[in-house]
């Protein structure tokens, strides 16, 4: 009699090699999401740096910040172009770029939101920083006077409640 020998591979042989590939293809897709929120973070901030510049270059020109109240016309004249795909555009309506300035036009913050769930500021003395003082965004809620250290009158403007749909910021932000 011969003896006949198989030459496959056992059910539980092929079961581990596709648990091994699925624990891989598992932290994959982890360390791309850390990488692409990373990626995204960096460029809002990137974003609030130029923005910062172009700001700076209006009060330069014009003695005060930008007015900003009830629209973004000002900051839109600076042809600031966002990078889109960076800034959260659900589950929120109410914004993801808010400029925030005193009455007195000498002190402002501008907020953003990332894609990543992360907040970041700058102000009239400092380059982008991580917001910390709200765990979910509201920018209705964000204090800029905290942002600021305080100081009475502030306006807030961005793409809000009044822009949802075909307003100016909601064009670059990529909502409906």
């Amino acid at each position: 009699m011969k003896n006949i020998q198989s030459r496959g591979f056992t059910i539980v042989e092929l079961l581990i090699v596709i648990v091994v590939i699925a624990i891989l293809a598992a932290i994959t897709i982890v360390a791309y999401n850390g990488i692409q929120n990373r990626a995204n973070d960096t460029a809002v901030q990137s974003d609030l740096r130029t923005l910062r510049t172009k700001i700076e270059m209006y009060k330069a020109e014009n003695d005060l910040y930008p007015a900003g109240a009830n629209s973004v016309a000002e900051l839109e004249a600076f042809n600031f172009k966002a990078s889109k795909k960076s800034y959260a555009t659900s589950p929120t309506t109410e914004g993801n770029l808010w400029y925030c300035r005193n009455s007195g036009r000498i002190r402002y913050a501008v907020v953003a939101l990332s894609i990543s769930g992360n907040i970041y500021y700058i102000t009239h003395n400092s380059g982008p920083q991580q917001y910390t003082g709200a765990t979910s965004w509201n920018p209705t809620g964000i204090n800029c006077n905290s942002i600021v250290n305080s100081e009475m009158g502030w306006q807030q403007a961005g793409y809000s409640q009044t822009d949802t749909s075909t307003g100016p910021w909601r064009s670059w932000a990529g909502g409906n």
